[in-house]
């Protein structure tokens, strides 16, 4: 039944002007015209969507909230820095970035960074 309808992952944002520029300019998302008041909505690709909505206190996640599909993670590294993205980098025992990548054997390849809010984004190649 929910297996046939479109989603939207969903953020929250304390300053809608300052997400649509970064969404718009730098991670490349058209505005959907179907933006509501207090909301923005991004079309993605595949029929998704990304929902950012007004709220007074960021949101304090400490994990990846949003994850980009990608077949070439180097050029969508490249192309979003080219556009002012700053990429998180780690460097623990299990996850270690180069030039802004992660590889996990076995899972694939990620890169995160965040939005104005910070909230985290990541770009994900499968292995």
């Amino acid at each position: 039944m929910l297996g046939e309808r479109t989603i939207s992952a969903v953020l929250c944002s304390t300053d809608l002007a300052r997400s649509q520029e970064f969404y718009e300019r730098r991670v490349g998302l058209p505005l959907s015209p179907e933006t509501i008041k207090n909301h923005l909505l991004f079309a993605c690709g595949g029929g998704t969507t990304l929902l950012v909505y007004g709220r007074p206190a960021a949101n304090k996640a400490d994990h990846t909230q949003v994850r980009f599909w990608t077949r070439d993670i180097e050029a969508d590294v490249r192309d979003l820095a080219s556009r002012g993205v700053t990429f998180e980098e780690y460097d623990y025992p299990t996850l270690k970035t180069v030039d802004h990548i992660a590889t996990t054997a076995g899972i694939g390849r990620s890169a995160w960074f965040k939005d104005p809010d910070g909230n985290i984004l990541a770009l994900f190649q499968p292995e």
